[in-house]
């Protein structure tokens, strides 16, 4: 079985009416579409640079942050000590009370024993830290109490010391992170800034783009129209001045394939495939329409629409392994040579073709094809090749798929 790819989005190289629109749209793009193209690529550079710039900020960003992270950690640190010694402060406090007890009691003990009164009321009421309270307390206690005050004053006073210290740790590492985070805010805000503005230039490139793909698709809309107009110029010059179709009569169409040397039939699929080498024929009567087609294996794809006979109006092809003999618009009859088939991988296939000179088939067109399966239309044109005297194609599957238009003929 043969492997073949039966594309149609190619369209017909050899209309010469055609290159117009080729010609306007090298006409049209150059111009829009390079002015575009710049404006587009400057937009783009624009945007790039924005993007480049954001990295950086980022990156600085990223500095910003880190120094604030450990402007902050240092501060939590120093507020730690602070509470510490604090709580240092708290436990020598208690221990001034200890000590303030323990010594009023020794001036009542003092006093019991004939000691001064007023000595003990200064001991009640004066903070034993003083000079003239303690030189007091020092004339009643013995030494090791006297050594007791003298180490809690420098307890005191030491702690003093260390949390005036701390305090202006506190006050610089407020200070620092106060400046790390002025500095963390100005680099996000300068990013947020670039990202705005990288969004608006990506905003204008989008709409930069949309204007070249509007202006290239109103271009190639003006070359379709232009091609559909001269698609329908080719039609209307090879409109059949006969009657539509109407039953087989025989004796009007040849046999196109009477030549073939070593002719074999193979698949009916959406016309009939053969194998072999030599000249081919036209069936009948009628126009040629077009000759390559890329979207066929070896992009020969030769249509004409029969002119006279049952099957006037319609569309025959012959695709595939050919050499063209023909050319667009020519008129052939049953005895026109319009191609040479040669020993290819692909073969022939032969049938009836769409009538919208875009490489489709009759089959393929309405819906019957789907990759190798024999259709309504291959089976019809096998019929109609057995009446002349070729061989029939080989059905795929019995029935074939689809049906035919109403009034087809049938051979």
């Amino acid at each position: 079985m043969k492997l073949k790819r039966k594309g149609l989005l190619g369209k017909n190289a050899t209309l010469a009416s055609l290159f117009v629109g080729v010609a306007v749209l090298s006409q049209v793009l150059p111009g829009g579409g390079a002015a575009s193209g710049q404006t587009v690529a400057s937009a783009q550079a624009q945007a790039a640079a924005i993007a480049a710039r954001l990295n950086a900020l980022g990156a600085q960003a990223s500095r910003m942050i880190q120094n604030y992270d450990q402007a902050e950690a240092s501060l939590s640190q120093v507020n730690q000590k602070i509470k510490d010694t604090q709580n240092q402060m708290s436990g020598t406090q208690s221990q001034i009370a200890s000590i303030k007890i323990a010594l009023s009691q020794e001036a009542i003990d003092s006093y019991m024993t004939g000691g001064n009164l007023s000595t003990l009321y200064a001991l009640f009421n004066e903070n034993p830290t003083q000079a003239a309270v303690r030189q007091e307390f020092l004339n009643t206690v013995t030494n090791s109490q006297a050594d007791l005050v003298a180490s809690y004053q420098a307890a005191v006073q030491s702690l003093h010391a260390q949390q005036a210290s701390l305090k202006t740790l506190q006050d610089q590492a407020i200070s620092v992170l106060s400046q790390a985070t002025a500095a963390k805010n100005a680099v996000l805000a300068a990013e947020a800034q670039q990202k705005a503005q990288l969004a608006s230039e990506n905003s204008l490139v989008a709409s930069l783009v949309a204007q070249q793909q509007a202006a290239q698709a109103a271009a190639q809309a003006a070359i379709l129209a232009q091609q559909a107009a001269a698609r329908a110029r080719i039609i209307a010059a090879s409109a059949p001045s006969v009657a539509p179709v109407t039953p087989f009569v025989g004796g009007t169409y040849g046999n196109p394939l009477r030549s073939i040397a070593g002719l074999s039939p193979e698949r009916i699929d959406q016309g009939v495939d053969y194998h072999g080498y030599g000249p081919i024929y036209a069936l009948g009567n009628g126009v040629i329409l077009s000759v390559y087609n890329s979207g066929w294996p070896g992009g020969t794809f030769i249509s004409y629409r029969l002119t006279q006979g049952p099957a006037a109006g319609l569309v025959v092809y012959a695709a595939e392994d050919i050499r063209p003999q023909v050319g667009l618009g020519q008129s052939v009859t049953p005895n026109t040579v319009i191609g040479t088939m040669y020993e290819g991988f692909a073969g022939i296939e032969t049938g009836w073709a769409s009538p919208s000179l875009t490489g489709e088939t009759m089959a393929r067109s309405s819906g019957q094809f789907g990759g190798s399966n024999s259709t309504a239309y291959g089976f019809n044109f096998s019929q109609l090749l057995r009446s002349l005297g070729a061989p029939g194609g080989v059905l795929q599957n019995n029935p074939p798929t689809g049906s035919l238009l109403s009034g087809w003929p049938v051979w």
